[in-house]
């Protein structure tokens, strides 16, 4: 293990707002020429049981189990140790994983600048994608990418056009074999969220503590605002399909699914914010405001079983 470094929290800027990224943290060193952790045989199917509506308790015990950790192994400079990065995603499909975009590409910068149309400030955010193979899912309440085997590995990622993520902070991975263990989360496709609404974080942050790799809930707390919206004062910022939850966001988290606590659908994934212990300024990206790119993906995933 190696200590992580963390990247700047966040920054003022005039008319926009400039959120770091929940960073992709490094959680191993792999020694060059050594092999990854190997993928392993799907286990038998197991009965699962349904969110239980309305019900905060019940829901983060069954939802939970529906969130995987996304580990990106990155290639060493001049054939050197691999670094792996850790981001969190939900199952939606038995091979499909729904994550944040800035966990599957390079990014380019650490802070985001965005305004309230979703416009960029700073340039593009994003370039291109991490090869599918570089990706492995693991599952489990408490993961370790330098001892457990992998459970499933991406063969093809899918996001939108955008090389910004403003407004954008979403990708899905399709893998290469279902996970027939775990039931997929059902996801919101139709009708937005709220503000006052209640929902529920779920990732491999490790809540306030902030132990990397521990799957952790925080919540049930209320969404905050609902883009588009920029207020001066505090400097908060959100396009149209992004909103605010007053909830920490801890690295490891990136990529985790935002729940409704009533009726236990995922509505937004996590993108940036201020810090794990800070009380604002957590932006997270709608589900419903991507039906298209949902369908698209579904489709893949569907062509690869």
């Amino acid at each position: 293990m190696v200590s992580p470094s963390l990247v700047p929290r966040l920054a003022g800027c005039l008319g926009c707002l400039v959120a770091a990224l929940v960073p992709r943290i490094v959680v191993a060193v792999i020694p060059a020429g050594a092999s990854p952790p190997p993928v392993a045989a799907v286990a038998p199917i197991t009965e699962v049981p349904p969110l239980a509506e309305g019900a905060p308790g019940s829901l983060i015990d069954g939802a939970a189990r529906g969130v995987v950790a996304v580990a990106v192994s990155h290639p060493g400079p001049l054939g050197g140790e691999r670094r792996v990065s850790l981001c969190s995603g939900a199952l939606v499909e038995p091979n499909l994983v729904l994550t944040a975009r800035h966990c599957i590409s390079r990014n380019l910068t650490a802070a985001p600048r965005c305004d309230r149309s979703g416009k960029s400030h700073n340039g593009d955010h994003v370039g291109a994608d991490i090869d599918p193979s570089e990706i492995a899912i693991y599952t489990g309440d408490h993961i370790d990418v330098s001892r457990d085997a992998a459970r499933a590995r991406a063969v093809a990622t899918l996001h939108g056009k955008e090389r910004v993520l403003c407004d954008a902070d979403i990708a899905y991975l399709v893998l290469d074999r279902p996970l027939t263990d775990v039931a997929p989360l059902r996801m919101r496709e139709v009708g937005a969220i709220d503000p006052g609404d209640s929902v529920i974080a779920v990732g491999y942050g490790g809540g306030a503590s902030n132990r990397l790799g521990v799957r952790a809930a925080r919540g049930p707390r209320l969404v905050a605002a609902v883009g588009p919206r920029a207020d001066p004062a505090t400097g908060k910022v959100l396009g149209p399909r992004e909103f605010e939850i007053e909830g920490a966001t801890c690295a490891g988290d990136s990529g985790g699914p935002v729940i409704d606590a009533d009726r236990g659908d995922v509505v937004g994934v996590t993108s940036r914010g201020a810090g794990c212990t800070a009380a604002g300024n957590h932006v997270y990206t709608r589900t419903d405001a991507f039906a298209a790119l949902t369908a698209e993906a579904r489709t893949a995933a569907l062509a690869q079983r």
